[in-house]
Parts: C-alpha cells; structure tokens; sequence
C-alpha cells in the first residue's frame, strides 16, 4: 500500500525503462521536484542546494571523464544527470572509478553526494525524454490506498477484486490495453472485445450514435450505462493528462455489486492509472520505435547488444527462437500482437521493413524446439483468427544467447520465404495437378489451414534453393541476365514467356501438362519455347543452358520477392 504523493527517483528510473538507461546506482532515493535541461537552469546558488531534486538534462556531449567531471561540477548536488546516448562508451573504460561504481563522489572533505548518471536511448530525442518524464512527475501525485501497480494489467486485477466487477482498461481508439474477469460467465460484447483486442465496431457505432461515448469523452466523473437484455451495466470513468484524455477504464459488474462504493473505487482507481497509462501509452509512437529498434539490432546481430538488452528487459544467458510472420496487414497486427503474447508472454514484437514480416523474438523458460514452438503458436492462433484471413509463419532455431539470435532470425526468414514460395509454386500447379511429387501433395493439404507455421526441417527443399538463389546473386549479377530479358520482352509485348519458363520447368519438361496448366496448344507452348531461346540464346534442350535459365528464373524471382 502506498500514500506517497511524490515521486521518488528510483521509481522515475524505473517507469522510464526503454529510454533512460541507468549507468549507476541509486543510493539516496530522493523526491524529484523538477525536471530540466540544463541550459534551462538559472545560475546555481553557492551551495547548490537550488538543484537538490532536480532531474537535469545536459544537451551537450559528454565524450570522456573530464566533461563528466565538468558536468558534474555544474549541477552540484542534483538528483541525476542524463546523459546522451554514447556516454557509456567512456565509463565503461572508467568502471575502475569509485565515484562513479559506487555512484558517490566527493569534494576534498567527501561530504557531497554524487548525482545518479542515466544515459538517453539513442532511440528518442531530448524532446520526447522531457515530456515524459514531466509526465511521469504529474501522474505521481495522488494519494490511494491501492497497492503500487507496474503495469496495467495489475491495475486491472486490483479494481475487480475491489469492486466485484470485470475491468476493461482502454486507450482513446477504444482498443484494449488490460482486462480482468470476475466469475465465468462474460457477456458476448465483452467477448468479442477481449478477442479482437478493441471494441467492435458495431458497438462502438452503437455508442457513438446514442451519444454516450461523447459524455465519456467530455466527462470527469464516472459516467453509468444501465444493464440491457443481457448485458450488465457499465461503469466508466476518463483517465486525463493535462485535460487531454488518454484512456478509459470501464467496469461491467452484476447487479449484487453496489454501484455507489464501486464509483469510488473508480475514482481512486483513475488517479493511480494515469502514470502506469502514461508509460503505457509512450510506446505509441515512440516507444514503439524504441522497441522495433532495439529488436532490430539484436536481430541483425549488432556488436554491441547491451542497449538494446537493457531497452527489453532481456538476459544475455538463455532460451530464444524466433518467428517471422508474412503479410501481416495494419488491420491485423495489433489483434496477432494480442494473441502472441497469450501463447508467449515474454513475446518481443516489432514489424521488419528489411524483410516486409512481423518480426517476434520468444524469450522462454525452458528451451523448446521450433517444432514444439510451432505446434503452440498454430494452436493459439487457429482458436482466434477470423477463418477469412491465411496466416503463413517461420521459426527459427532455437539459441541460449542473445548474441546468437540472429542466427535463429535469419532462418525464421527463410522459412517462412520458403512457405511463401511453396504457396506460389502450389499455386502455379493447380489443384488437380496429376504430376504432384509426395511434398507437393503436403503442401496443398496444408495450404487449406487457416494458419500455417513451418520450420526448417519442414521446408528444406525449398529454403536450400532461397539460399543457393541469394548466395549466387552475391556471387554474379549476371545470373538473373535471361531471366531479366524475358521479363523486359514480356513488358513490351504483354507476352507470358518468363511465365511459361516458370511453368514449364514446373513440371519437370512435361511439354503436355505445362500446355494444360498455361491453357495453350502444345504447338503454342513449343514456339513458346523457341521464341524463349532465340532472345535469351538458352536452350532448354541443352543441360547448361537449362540449368542457367532455371536459376536465372529462380534468382530473379527471389530478388523480386
């Protein structure tokens, strides 16, 4: 339980996990009553004492132990000084120091204590570290006899236990944030809402045209929505900083629950869920960033992974594997995102535009082969996809290390790229094929599955020839030269030669079944042929020439995708 109206630097340091990065220890966690940067500061009084609480900003570089000094010097007895991003780089050299291992430094009597050093995330801006922090420092001041919650979810859990009722916490587009359920039975709007992660949006059209989510809107007290048919009554109360609305708590509760003593917990509830929801909410759109770039630099396999590690909460020691989802539309990933963090709660996420797929590191308890991975993640998502929407994913490997992530990362691609071009060549060979070899067969049985997830062992033909494919674009520019010619002849006359070429090795050279699958006469498809050789000067008769025009084809299909 808590009655602290202030806050207190050690819990600044922690709500501000992602973009301060601590470099030292706190020893006195002292009140912060001010945060500034430090060309805003007035002049400093004799004794420093004006800067006692204070958060301060230092804009300019601060490159080796001497500018430290400088700036410590300039900012005597403040409660922690922030650093921009590369400050790390010099302390660690100067780790030996024990001012700044002990987080203490001394005048020549010793007497001074040593202000806590942070680092900015090279991830956010000067801009964005101020405003909230000075957010943070406004949602700390109210006093409730509700325990100190981390996060949203426990706020959430903490209001239905005190009120008997089922909590949905939500951001202003209505989607959700947390939840917590009371009793078994949830009314099919509260369902739906849980499931899709936002209200649907035939409720929200309800709402709106009835008037209520604008008194929501324009409220500072609980506002009440009477029970109908079967659904309960709701409570619901505007979560605002700085009069700017940034979220709502709605409470739906049965009617042995006394509205009256729920409305005060609602009340109390709303003023400890504005920090948690203002730390919640930075990640939308920066932290978002932060996350997508930290992930990032551990997926490329950055040398220098203590940042991004620090920014996720990630150990250097223990189980990963990693997923690569394909064609993930805007629309659908924030319901995946949802979904994935029910299979895998440590779940990392962020969208790689290198690749175009949803990038997911899986931080577990227990190592698990990509096999096992697989089978969990189809299994939560197949009971909570639309049946209209194909979801195609690759696991990668398994690892111990956080270095070694992007090794699992770099086959998850693979894999599911080579999902992808098993769906194109299925595609190609239609459904009533008759020269389908036994993994062909596989594939359209699989690719009637609403979610279809692989690993590398599942799709090693085609992942070996994605890989031949890439290494031989490195190799020689000129592999994909044919390739390129039919496709440029194909631009000028609407033909389908580079098609033909694709279908016709297909099947092997079965000049019957590629004019059956291309709808043309086996006349058509031999001058098809012929016209092939006289602009690439390859034959498909001739086993250099073949192998050229097939890898050409193959290359170029992989450079393209």
């Amino acid at each position: 339980m808590t009655d602290d109206t202030t806050l207190r630097l050690s819990r600044l340091i922690r709500d501000t996990e992602g973009f301060l990065l601590p470099l030292t220890e706190v020893v006195a966690d002292v009140e912060v009553n001010r945060i500034e940067l430090d060309v805003d500061l007035h002049a400093a009084s004799s004794d420093g004492s004006d800067r006692v609480g204070t958060v301060v900003l230092i804009a300019e570089a601060v490159r080796n132990p001497n500018e430290l000094e400088k700036a410590i010097a300039a900012h005597p007895r403040a409660a922690a000084l922030v650093l921009g991003p590369g400050a790390h780089d010099h302390l660690g050299a100067n780790a030996g120091d024990s001012r700044v291992r002990d987080g203490r430094a001394g005048d020549s009597a010793g007497s001074e204590s040593f202000p806590v050093l942070l680092e900015r995330s090279a991830h956010v801006t000067w801009s964005e570290v101020i405003v909230h922090l000075r957010q943070l420092k406004e949602g700390a001041v109210s006093t409730l006899a509700l325990p100190d919650v981390d996060d949203l979810n426990s706020l959430a859990a903490v209001i239905a236990d005190s009120t008997g009722a089922s909590i949905t916490i939500e951001d202003p587009a209505s989607r959700v944030l947390a939840h917590s359920n009371l009793g078994d039975e949830i009314d099919e709007i509260r369902r739906e809402t849980i499931l899709s992660g936002a209200i649907p949006d035939w409720r929200i059209a309800e709402l709106e045209e009835s008037g209520f989510l604008d008194v929501v809107r324009r409220s500072t007290d609980v506002v009440e929505r009477p029970a109908e048919g079967s659904s309960p009554a709701r409570s619901v109360i505007a979560l605002r900083s700085e009069g700017e609305l940034i979220g709502t708590i709605w409470a739906a509760y049965p009617a042995t629950v006394d509205p009256e003593s729920m409305r005060d917990v609602l009340r109390d509830a709303a003023r400890a869920a504005l920090p948690v929801m203002l730390r919640t909410l930075r990640r939308s759109p920066f932290e978002k960033r932060i996350r997508r770039e930290a992930l990032g630099s551990i997926l490329g396999g950055s040398p220098d992974l203590g940042p991004a590690a620090t920014t996720l909460a990630l150990p250097f020691s223990g189980h990963y594997a990693t997923l690569a989802i394909a064609e993930v539309t805007a629309k659908k990933e924030p319901v995946l995102r949802f979904h994935l963090r029910a299979a895998f709660s440590d779940a990392v996420l962020a969208h790689d535009d290198e690749h175009g797929h949803l990038a997911v590191l899986v931080h577990m308890n227990e190592a698990l082969s990509p096999t096992d991975i697989c089978s969990h993640v189809t299994a939560a998502l197949q009971r909570s996809l639309p049946p209209d929407e194909p979801l195609l994913f690759g696991v990668g490997a398994s690892v111990e290390r956080l270095d070694h992530v992007h090794r699992s990362w770099t086959e998850a691609v693979y894999v599911v790229d080579a999902l992808l071009a098993r769906r194109q060549s299925f595609g190609v060979r239609g459904a009533n094929s008759q020269g389908s070899s036994k993994q062909s067969s596989h594939a359209a049985a699989r690719s009637k599955d609403l979610v279809v997830g692989a690993t590398a062992e599942d799709v090693t033909a085609e992942l070996v020839g994605l890989e031949v494919a890439d290494a031989l674009l490195l190799a020689d520019p000129r592999i994909t030269e044919p390739a390129r010619a039919l496709a440029r002849h194909d631009s000028e006359h609407q033909g389908q030669l580079l098609e033909t070429v694709r279908v016709y090795f297909s099947t092997v050279g079965n000049s019957a079944e590629a004019s059956r699958r291309l709808h043309v006469h086996t006349n058509s498809l031999r001058h098809r042929l012929n016209r092939i050789e006289e602009i690439t000067g390859l034959s498909t008769a001739d086993r250099a020439g073949r192998l050229w025009l097939e890898l050409a084809v193959l290359v170029l299909d992989r450079e393209q995708s």
